[in-house]
């Protein structure tokens, strides 16, 4: 009768046990998900950290991409109007005198006409030895006019190499810019400097406008451009003792005290990409990239903060989604309905980053459209300072084609199949001399390699008139030539080709209104040169336009007729065979053009 109660006793004695394992098997449980809640949120954080850092970086490469485009585009903008005074001989005048006052205020009001047309900051010319004779803003108050600029790196430069480059803070106006100089040479001997100042305060302005923080450094990792104030002419680093002596000598920064930054580099996170920490505590990504040749780096901040706040939010997310997972887990028998609705916040949410990631796709694209419509803006702004000067190089040729294409389709009408394969033979030798004249173009803009050698005047001559000889023929021109057949210059037979056809051209407009029209050719030996004279007997050239014949954008045709390049284009490639080409009034009326070019003797003397 005792066994019930044994019974009862044993059951008594293994309760408590059963309830401890239960409690252990509760807190083993809550551990684990606890851990597994922090390990889900710690991986979702550096996952999302990660991927944001990544993104920023993206965009601020294709941001560099944009404004690497815009900045280098500003800088080659005005690289050409140094190289243009080259061709003015009121700038050789004035090397020649630098203490005439006349000549330096003709050309002060010259160099001012020019700049308002193209819209530099400044516009001058320095002598040899770094003294400013001349300058656009000569009548505006902190001119360089009369100053010395021969401790300025681009007066050096240019002195040195033909050509320099410089960012700096006006030594005389306190404003900054950047310098383009070209050295101006006659004679193969340096005479001066021409110099363009930029102003880039524009491009700096639109920094300051626009969202996040960007900053342009030079060659000593100093300052130039920037976002924000307080960052202008201070260092990323401190300076060298070499660095330091190169500022004091050139004076770039004006007097900045060009105190670091303070920027503590925390790691690398790729190719020129880093995380910082700036002096006053924020973390940034920062991300460059090399303009203006490689000269300087364009660098983009991004604040991190934003990025962490993200990351942090997506690490809370993935904590309490892997709590949520695992309570599902634990009471997916008793609260399916619950379930069912965690899974539906759950795919809401999954919506919501799909949503966004949607969003984020479409500004890159709108972004990368941005971007393509920018490069195919510049593009067409190229084609069309191309354009004005192929027109004019290849109007004659293509105008001679026109006439050979209809004269043989005539022939080949009337069966005169041999005359017909002629003028096609002709049209092919028009096309190849058209291919050599469009690489000549770059003539304008650089120095030329083509190579001298010795070019037969007779051959070229006969070769230009050829190429005319439809117009002459229509316009009923009576064309005399006198040629020593033997004379020989030395030159590049193409561009010399190019320089006849331009004058003769000219010389057929020229007696356009006259009845009787007539050119005459002579070419010989005189010393050392070889001497071409082209006349015509049209109307003579308005006295005060003579002087200014060679110069860019003067032309005495009507508007649509002419362009004012023809002539100047024609001085600078006789200039580069070493020789010159001169015009005249003849009485009572008419135009004489004379080319003289060195000869074999004469050039290797030179």
């Amino acid at each position: 009768m005792r066994s019930p109660p044994s019974s009862v006793s044993a059951g008594a004695a293994t309760a408590p046990w059963g309830s401890t394992r239960r409690l252990c098997r509760r807190a083993l449980f809550a551990a684990a998900s606890l851990a597994l809640v922090a390990l889900a949120g710690w991986l979702g954080y550096a996952f999302a950290l990660r991927l944001g850092l990544q993104r920023l970086h993206e965009l601020a490469v294709q941001r560099l991409e944009v404004e690497a485009t815009r900045l280098d585009g500003e800088l080659a903008r005005f690289e050409f109007l140094p190289s243009l005074l080259e061709a003015s001989p009121n700038i050789f005048q004035l090397l020649d005198n630098p203490d005439n006052a006349d000549l330096q205020r003709s050309a002060s009001v010259y160099l001012e006409s020019i700049n308002a047309v193209a819209g530099a900051a400044n516009l001058y010319i320095v002598d040899a030895a770094g003294l400013t004779l001349a300058a656009a803003d000569f009548n505006q108050p902190g001119t360089p006019l009369g100053r010395s600029l021969s401790f300025r790196p681009y007066v050096v430069d240019a002195l040195g190499s033909g050509r320099g480059r410089f960012f700096g803070v006006g030594i005389t106006s306190g404003r900054p810019g950047y310098y383009q100089s070209y050295a101006l040479s006659a004679g193969g001997k340096t005479r001066g400097v021409a110099a363009v100042k930029v102003n880039l305060d524009s491009i700096e302005r639109g920094w300051q406008d626009g969202v996040g923080d960007i900053l342009l450094v030079d060659e000593h990792d100093v300052a130039i451009l920037v976002s924000r104030d307080d960052w202008r002419y201070r260092p990323i680093r401190p300076l060298s003792l070499h660095a330091l002596e190169e500022i004091a000598k050139a004076r770039p920064y004006g007097g900045a005290d060009l105190k670091p930054l303070g920027w503590v580099e925390k790691a690398e996170v790729g190719d020129n990409s880093a995380r910082i920490v700036t002096g006053d505590g924020h973390a940034f990504m920062t991300s460059a990239r090399k303009v203006n040749g490689g000269a300087w780096r364009l660098i983009v901040l991004d604040d991190e903060a934003a990025t962490r706040q993200k990351a942090l939010l997506v690490g809370g997310l993935a904590g309490l989604s892997a709590a949520v997972l695992l309570l599902a887990l634990k009471i997916a028998d008793q609260r399916r309905r619950e379930t069912r609705q965690k899974l539906a916040s759950r795919a809401a949410l999954q919506a919501a980053n799909d949503m966004l990631e949607i969003k984020v796709q479409e500004r890159t694209a709108a972004l990368r459209a941005a971007q393509g419509e920018l490069v195919h803006a510049g593009k067409l702004a190229t084609l069309g300072q191309m354009s004005a000067g192929i027109v004019h190089e290849l109007n004659q040729p293509l105008a001679a084609i026109q006439t050979t294409a209809d004269n043989a389709a005539v022939l080949m009408e009337r069966g005169h199949y041999d005359d017909a394969r002629d003028n096609v033979a002709r049209i092919g030798a028009l096309i190849r001399r058209m291919g050599r004249l469009t690489g000549q173009l770059r003539v304008f803009a650089y120095k030329s390699d083509d190579l001298l050698e010795e070019v037969n005047i007779d051959k070229v001559l006969q070769s230009s008139l050829s190429l005319l000889r439809a117009r002459i023929r229509d316009a009923a021109i009576e064309v005399t030539t006198s040629v020593d057949p033997g004379l020989l210059v030395v030159a590049n037979e193409a561009r010399l080709e190019q320089v006849f056809t331009n004058v003769l051209a000219n010389a057929i407009d020229a007696v356009e209104t006259v009845e009787e029209k007539a050119i005459d050719i002579r070419a010989a030996r005189q010393g050392g040169e070889g001497v071409i004279v082209i006349a015509n007997n049209g109307p003579c050239v308005p006295p005060d336009m003579l002087p200014r014949l060679f110069e860019p954008f003067v032309t005495s045709k009507p508007p649509g007729k002419g362009l004012g390049l023809g002539l100047m284009l024609c001085d600078h490639i006789v200039r580069s065979f070493g020789g010159r080409v001169t015009a005249r009034n003849l009485a009572p009326t008419g135009v004489q053009f004379v080319i003289e070019i060195p000869v074999r003797d004469s050039a290797e003397g030179v």
